[in-house]
């Protein structure tokens, strides 16, 4: 497979998760972690419950269960998705209402998927974390 068509198919498997997760299905999102992943959302843990690092399947999981529990996203936009080799930097926005407060917050965040042999092997998201520990004070 030449460069131009990884870095396509890339592109497309990193699609297929935002679309993934927009419905709902994180099991598919699963599907296409490698068993080792590292799951890396800037921040600290003890800031806001979704932020840390993480690792494995089961530490990717943990990551949506925390969204699931603390996130109410009113908007979520992938909107630019730059092909790097084996990595893809997506650009987004997305709007978040933390349950636990109600408080309102927006953010633009840049993901960074390093793909191998078709699985997700690394995922970087940099975001506004000082939105994130706002919004739960």
């Amino acid at each position: 497979m030449n460069a131009q068509s990884l870095e396509a198919t890339n592109v497309a498997l990193v699609e297929s998760i935002y679309a993934a997760f927009g419905r709902g299905d994180i099991e598919f999102i699963l599907s296409r972690t490698d068993p080792d992943i590292e799951w890396i959302s800037g921040g600290s843990h003890d800031d806001f419950p979704t932020l840390g690092p993480r690792r494995g399947v089961a530490g990717t999981a943990s990551f949506f269960a925390d969204v699931a529990e603390h996130d109410e996203f009113t908007s979520f936009e992938p909107r630019q998705m730059i092909p790097m080799g084996e990595m893809v930097v997506a650009l987004g926005h997305y709007g978040i209402t933390a349950k636990k407060t109600g408080k309102h917050f927006e953010s633009d965040w840049a993901h960074v998927f390093t793909i191998r042999g078709g699985m997700c092997v690394r995922w970087q998201e940099f975001t506004d974390t000082a939105a994130f520990y706002k919004s739960i004070r």
